[in-house]
């Protein structure tokens, strides 16, 4: 077993190491001369590796606290027991490899690609002056901490591993094993946790909103104090799943129909009278909501599931994590709305205003579209300028004669959209998925 390096001091030199990096590279491309790089043990704390590669590499043991890893190749990479707490891996390429034990505290993960990883519990044993001694201080998985945004861990093994307060915000961890894993207090909105299992896990404090669930396994799994707004859990059984005092749609105490006319007072008497209405995460599924003037009331979370809203006026309101799926919405006002992570799946909303609103004639407010979920929902004819439609799924979505004149389209899923006759100028549309380059139509 070897002895590692000094601690708090890079192990190798930089001449030394360059020409391992350089072997190694020969060694990954199958060309002669090359020789797979063997760093178990070494203490790399503070090293600068961003871009390079170490796939397939043994890094087990190795030492990488606060190293700049970003871009870096290490698909296939023996990392079992190694320590990199606070390392920078944004954008990382780590692929199947082997994270059992590791420490990943506070460590950068955004948009790495962790798919098929196994982050499984694991110990390592080091030996330092004749003694054997855990490889780091946290003595299995930890994720604790961890910004890992928009990271990519598709099928990881994540049994045990500990998340707490970890940032999984737009993560992808679609049929991952997260059997009795930590995620108290840990963020997931966003999160897509499809035919993920999650059996016994804790996500005690977790804020799940506008993630996707279904198809999860969720047995036994503690979601006390969770927030599940505008979650889809379409196949999920929560039922011997810990609720408690989570946050969750519920269905109306009062009638509906008296909130509306409240709030219809409060905007004629500009605030003065009636009450604004908060209809947040309150289910309204079917609900016959034709002609109500909702301007800039409060239905954050709420479940408009198939309701009737034509010809409403949602102006400026908090529709942000609605679950408007196959919603009748034709000709409705949305200008200056926020429906950011809001689902609209299949839904009727041809013909919509969702322009900008103009405030004191100076001051316009766009409306916010960004994350939300657009797919095969039919848009023709909708007005749509300036609005903000950053990673929006728009996918199979029908656009025919839509204006999205000026509109933020930035990484947004086009794939089998209808843009016929669709007007576009000045759109920004960077970054765009599923959308030809050069044809400015899907691919």
């Amino acid at each position: 077993m070897l002895e590692p390096r000094g601690a708090g001091l890079r192990g190798l030199i930089d001449d030394e190491l360059g020409r391992i990096l350089e072997q190694h590279k020969v060694f990954f491309e199958r060309r002669s001369g090359g020789r797979r790089a063997s760093l178990k043990f070494e203490n790399l704390s503070g090293v600068k590796l961003a871009g390079r590669c170490l796939a397939e590499a043994d890094l087990s043991g190795v030492r990488l606290c606060n190293a700049d890893l970003r871009s870096m190749d290490l698909r296939g990479a023996n990392l079992f027991g190694a320590d990199l707490t606070g390392a920078d891996l944004t954008g990382a390429r780590l692929e199947g490899a082997d994270l059992r034990g590791v420490t990943l505290r506070d460590a950068k993960l955004s948009r790495a690609d962790l798919t098929r990883v196994d982050l499984r519990e694991g110990m390592l044993m080091a030996a330092a002056n004749g003694h054997l001694q855990h490889s780091h201080k946290d003595r299995g998985t930890v994720m604790e901490g961890a910004d890992a945004r928009g990271a990519t861990l598709r099928g990881a093994k994540l049994s045990k591993a500990v998340l707490k307060q970890a940032d999984l915000r737009d993560a992808d961890l679609s049929h991952s094993i997260l059997v009795r894993a930590n995620l108290a207090n840990a963020d997931l909105t966003g999160c897509n946790l499809h035919g993920a299992d999650l059996t016994d896990a804790n996500m005690s404090g977790a804020i799940l909103d506008g993630a996707t669930l279904s198809g999860a396994n969720m047995t036994s799994a503690v979601l006390k104090r969770a927030s599940l707004l505008g979650v889809l859990l379409d196949e999920v059984d929560l039922s011997r799943a810990n609720m408690d005092e989570s946050t969750m749609p519920r269905r109306p105490e009062g009638v509906v129909v008296d909130t509306v006319k409240l709030h219809a007072t409060w905007i004629a008497s500009n605030g003065e009278a009636g009450a604004r209405a908060d209809l947040s995460g309150i289910d309204l599924a079917g609900a016959d909501l034709r002609g109500v003037d909702l301007g800039a009331a409060l239905l954050r979370g709420a479940v408009l599931r198939g309701a009737n809203l034509s010809g409403a006026s949602l102006a400026m309101a908090d529709l942000s994590l609605v679950d408007g799926r196959q919603a009748i919405m034709p000709g409705v006002n949305l200008r200056g709305a926020r429906l950011e992570r809001a689902i609209f799946a299949g839904a009727m909303m041809s013909a919509v205003l969702a322009g900008p609103l103009q405030i004191l004639r100076r001051t316009e407010c766009p409306t916010n579209l960004a994350h939300a979920r657009l797919a095969s929902a039919c848009l023709a004819g909708a007005e749509l300028v300036r609005a903000k439609l950053r990673r929006a799924d728009l996918s199979q979505a029908d656009l025919r004669g839509a204006d999205l004149s000026g509109a933020s389209l930035c990484e947004a899923v086009l794939r089998g959209v209808d843009l016929r006759q669709t007007r576009m100028d000045e759109a920004d549309m960077t970054g765009c998925i599923g959308l030809a380059a050069t044809a400015g139509r899907p691919a």
